[in-house]
């Protein structure tokens, strides 16, 4: 009986996992989804017709992604820490590469940040809830 307790508890971790898998996918699938129907909006409105107007939907998609991937970064070291890291624990994202991050308030039990494109114009914003 000492014996199965073991493979038991094997197979319930993996099943915990697998849902937590299958969770964050449906979510990431989600937000794919929001992203594309925002797209397809925009460009039945023709305000995407313009190759200018295309490039910065992307920008601002591309910063929002940033901020989105930051904050689950954050959130999930806060989770298995019980605090926010230091700034210098801090890994951006690849999502956030050529885009600027400012901290507006970084410490144990709050964060809030700024993703900028690289001549400084604010696109999106992160909190801690």
């Amino acid at each position: 009986m000492n014996r199965a307790a073991p493979l038991l508890l094997a197979v319930l971790l993996c099943s915990c996992q697998d849902r937590e898998a299958r969770a964050e996918n449906a979510r990431l699938q989600a937000r794919v989804a929001r992203l594309e129907a925002q797209v397809e909006a925009l460009r039945r409105e023709g305000r995407a017709q313009d190759p200018a107007r295309a490039g910065e939907v992307v920008l601002r998609a591309a910063a929002q992604n940033c901020a989105q991937d930051l904050a689950r970064f954050l959130e999930t070291t806060r989770q298995g820490g019980g605090a926010y890291p230091p700034a210098r624990l801090v890994t951006l994202p690849d999502s956030c590469l050529d885009l600027r991050v400012n901290w507006r308030q970084l410490g144990a039990d709050a964060y809030a940040f700024d993703v900028a494109d690289p001549g400084g114009r604010t696109l999106a914003t992160g909190r801690s809830p």
